[in-house]
Order: C-alpha cells, then structure tokens, then sequence
C-alpha cells in the first residue's frame, strides 16, 4: 500500500473525494476486524482492551462486553477482574450490577493508546500518534521535565546589589548559567 503524506487527508490519499472509506489491499483488510490489527490475536481480552481504549469514557457492563466479544459473561468477569488487578479499569456498583471504568490516568491506558494510534498510523500513514504523544506530553509532563526559567549572569545578580555589564570579568564568571526548576 502507498504511504500517505501527513499533508493529504485520507480521502485524498485513496485518490476520492466523496468521503467514502479508503480502499485497503487484501492483507490489510484481514486485520481490520482485530483489535490492534491482529498484534495480540483475536482473543476476548484483546477484544476487551480494544473496546475499552476506543471509548475510555463508557461505562461497561459485563453483559455487553460478552455482547462485543461473543464470550460468556463468566469469561468477561474473569478478564474484567484481570484487567483491575493491573489497573487499567476500576469497578462500581450502580444499582445491582457492576460497573467498569477505565482508570484514563493510567500509564496502561495511555501506552495503549498510544499503540492503537500506532497502527492506524502505520497502516494509514496518519500522524494520530505524534499528534496524542504530543499531548500527553503537553499536558502531563512538561512540566516536570522543563525549566520554569532559564537566565544568564550578564546583567543579573541573586542577593543585594545589580550586576551591570561594567562589572568586572572575574564576578561575571561567578555567575554563569542559573537554571530554576521548581
């Protein structure tokens, strides 16, 4: 299949404008039915996952994952119970039955993410992945991992007194490069 260039839509790149899907090869297509194109096989669980990344903000019932996946809801109990010992879904009770939420502030749930934006990436030549990897960086990380200032000693003194430009060679050298994380 042609890559696309992140600058054409996915329209464009299957050469029609009439919104109608892309048309995908053969092999492609034999994987589009898979949760993350066929990378974890086609189990419940992975059918479970894929439905949990796609809508993180559902609330499931067991029922209707064993709907989804065509396993019995015994089965789903099973992976759901899987799936909150590793922290990717937390469990409530509305009423008499069980709800299951996805825990949205989990690694987990954003390295998976992450990898199903990857394959649609890889097999449509999108950039969803740059574009979410720079978010979550945006809004969880910067942060913490950049400075809140950066100055230089050139006109800049801590404590009493100005540094001017005047001042001699030997105390601006004192005061080089100050770098403040809070």
């Amino acid at each position: 299949m042609e890559r696309v260039k992140k600058t054409d839509t996915l329209e464009e790149a299957a050469g029609n404008t009439n919104n109608s899907p892309p048309i995908l090869s053969q092999d492609d297509e034999i994987y589009l039915d898979e949760p993350y194109g066929g990378l974890f096989g086609d189990t419940a669980i992975a059918k479970v996952v894929e439905e949990l990344v796609a809508d993180p903000t559902m609330d499931y019932r067991p029922k209707h994952l064993a709907d989804i996946t065509g396993k019995s809801e015994a089965s789903i109990y099973l992976i759901l119970k899987k799936l909150m010992k590793l922290g990717l879904i937390e469990k409530s009770v509305e009423g008499k039955h069980p709800v299951y939420r996805v825990r949205v502030e989990s690694k987990k749930f954003a390295a998976l993410s992450f990898l199903a934006y990857a394959m649609l990436d890889d097999r449509d030549g999108t950039g969803c992945m740059d574009m979410a990897v720079a978010d979550y960086y945006n809004s969880r990380l910067r942060e913490e991992y950049e400075p809140k200032a950066i100055a230089t000693s050139d006109g800049w003194k801590t404590g009493q007194g100005i540094i001017t430009d005047d001042d001699s060679e030997e105390r601006r050298r004192r005061h080089t490069l100050i770098s403040v994380i809070v």
